[in-house]
């Protein structure tokens, strides 16, 4: 039904073993600098990366700009708690035929895969659900799925409005007689399950389009010493270091004059045959880069209708292991009585031996977290942890906290379908201006969004599109 099948989570890694970043040229441009090249490229993601590789080794001038400065956009692999953590993605989900294990093969690196069912629940008590208890609240998650799905056949057999799995849920629930307490447990299951997987809350989810996802067979994968491994070493294998320009923030994109493409940064104006786009679908719902002339109203109304969705993470590093004397669980869950709230971590010593634990928060929760101090996230998690294992557990001594929304060039996590939304914006996305102006990133990937497989094979996808018209 999605990638994953139940109390899974998306856009998280452990590391093992250490590789820095790659280290790029910085422009010392000035604005009244202009650089030539055959093919801009906005960004400097995995999207961006695949394309470059591509291009340049079919003999195309490429050069990269990218507004932060590391490469690799919401791949980000943090080293500062004596772990690399990831901090954006960091799954490959589904290892069979996906090119990003064929990557991390090829590169000698370590996969670990994620056994979603080593968990444990614990209830709004803080007390450990029994086997019985944790079949109970599966099968009810279950049975409430399988009747929305069933109003969703429906609804498209009688051609009616696409609605959101909120309504589709309040519907279902009408001819329920659910207590209290398993409304609650029903919320949490929907919470882990679905609004943890597309960042989103149910009332912004599609009925009609939520999982329109092609997924790759088998188990899901973590990468030891984690995702930057993958584009540094892209990097390096394409000899792309001296062609990414890092700290060059897009303002504008000028394709009005039919032989140049002018983009101006905040340090340089650069001229381009063609450019291809692969900004993040928060930044370019956000506006902040200028098109001239503006987008098309198609692709305009696509940025629109696609929901940008948020997965926070939370790390904190303890002096000591504390939890789960066992280390058989690889996920700790906590069934809050507010929908969401540190519901799903992912136990880091299981991988790394290192006394970390990784919280989420997804969607609505986590877009109010980023209003909060780290002091205050921290105390929240710290509460519900001590009403699970005693007040004298200890305090963090390290921590790492992601705000995705905040962030200026990112605007997000993933996208996720909207209501109203379906493949054919995804596609609309994808589709070239003029075939000057090219689009990549996991929110072109119609069969593979929001995943790194998908903007990977997105960037492939863009360079081969550039490749055959330049040789028309």
């Amino acid at each position: 039904m999605n990638r994953r099948y139940f109390l899974k989570l998306t856009l998280q890694v452990i590391a093992l073993s250490s590789l820095s970043n790659v280290v790029c040229a910085a422009s010392s441009a000035t604005n009244n600098t202009q650089i030539d090249a055959d093919i801009v490229i906005i960004g400097a993601g995995i999207s961006s990366i695949s394309a470059a590789k591509l291009l340049k080794n079919n003999g195309y001038k490429v050069l990269i700009l990218e507004a932060r400065d590391r490469i690799g956009g919401r791949l980000w692999t943090d080293s500062s708690l004596d772990a690399d953590l990831d901090l954006g993605a960091s799954w490959i989900h589904g290892v069979t035929g996906n090119p990003i294990k064929t990557l991390a093969d090829n590169f000698k690196l370590t996969t670990v895969p994620t056994d979603y069912n080593a968990d444990q629940t614990y209830n709004t008590n803080s007390i450990a659900l029994t086997n019985a208890e944790s079949t109970r609240l599966s099968k009810r998650y279950n049975e409430v799925y399988n009747r929305v799905i069933l109003i969703q056949k429906n609804r498209l057999e009688e051609k009616l409005s696409d609605i959101s799995w909120q309504k589709a849920i309040e519907q279902e629930l009408v001819n329920e007689k659910f207590t209290a307490s398993e409304l609650v447990e029903l919320y949490f299951s929907l919470n882990t399950i679905i609004e943890h997987e597309y960042a989103a809350d149910l009332n912004q989810l599609s009925l009609f389009n939520w999982d329109i996802e092609t997924v790759f067979p088998g188990d899901d994968h973590l990468i030891s010493g984690g995702y930057r491994q993958i584009t540094d070493q892209l990097v390096q294998y394409a000899k792309l270091k001296n062609d990414i320009l890092t700290n060059q923030i897009v303002k504008s994109i000028d394709y009005r004059q039919s032989q140049q493409i002018t983009i101006t940064t905040n340090k340089a104006i650069f001229n381009a045959k063609k450019v291809l786009v692969t900004l993040p679908l928060g930044v370019l719902k956000a506006n902040t880069v200028n098109f001239f002339p503006a987008l098309p109203i198609a692709k305009q109304n696509a940025i629109k209708k696609l929901g940008s969705g948020i997965l926070n993470k939370t790390y904190l590093r303890f002096p000591s292991y504390f939890w789960e004397v066992d280390g058989d669980s690889q996920l700790i869950n906590s069934i809050s009585k507010i929908k969401g709230r540190w519901a799903e971590w992912l136990n880091i010593y299981y991988y790394t031996q290192k006394p970390i634990l990784l919280g989420f928060n997804a969607a609505q929760h986590g877009k109010e977290i980023e209003a909060m101090t780290d002091n205050a996230i921290i105390a929240e998690w710290m509460k519900v942890l001590r009403s699970i294992y005693g007040n004298g557990i200890p305090n963090p001594d390290g921590y790492l906290i992601t705000r995705w929304n905040a962030d200026p060039y990112a605007k997000g996590s993933y996208s996720y379908v909207g209501v109203g939304a379906s493949v054919s914006d995804y596609q609309e996305l994808a589709k070239s201006v003029g075939d000057r102006i090219f689009f990549a990133g996991e929110a072109t990937s119609w069969d593979h969004p929001s995943t790194v497989h998908g903007a990977f094979l997105s960037g492939v996808r863009e360079a081969k599109k550039i490749i055959r018209l330049v040789r028309q």
